[in-house]
């Protein structure tokens, strides 16, 4: 996996979600949160941004929970959604391998306030577990 230092603030990389096929995301590895959120296709913020489309996946399942998160930035607020979730391998560097996340529980950004700004179009939480939303596994438990 190819990690983007930006100033040694934040870090990127391409993860994707979904199949038929996986969708391109470019996330922004998050150690004061725990939640997995992904830009919606409906509400994508600049026309530079990827964005997960629920419509397209096979494999996407919108469930009852939503939430509503406030971070020092802006807002976000939307369901969460069960989809395949891979992380790691990189479309210019040697290694192909990814790790695959069956129905992998994430937030999908259905409005969002001054959050995708930068250069990334997804947050996945790092933090511990417990700082979670209620029923969700943070990514890196799943792996």
């Amino acid at each position: 996996m190819h990690l983007n230092n930006h100033m040694d603030f934040s870090y990127v990389a391409d993860i994707y979600v979904g199949n038929n096929p996986p969708q391109k995301i470019r996330a922004l590895f998050d150690t004061g949160s725990a939640n997995t959120w992904i830009l919606n296709k409906k509400v994508k913020a600049h026309d530079l941004h990827f964005a997960y489309n629920d419509k397209t996946s096979t494999t996407a399942v919108q469930t009852a929970q939503k939430a509503y998160i406030s971070f020092g930035s802006g807002s976000l607020s939307g369901h969460f959604y069960l989809d395949d979730f891979r992380i790691g391998g990189c479309e210019f560097c040697q290694s192909t391998s990814q790790i695959l996340i069956k129905s992998q529980k994430f937030g999908n950004v259905e409005k969002e306030d001054s959050i995708f700004r930068e250069n990334f179009d997804a947050i996945v939480g790092l933090a511990y577990p417990n700082f979670a939303e209620k029923g969700i596994t943070p990514v890196f438990d799943n792996m």
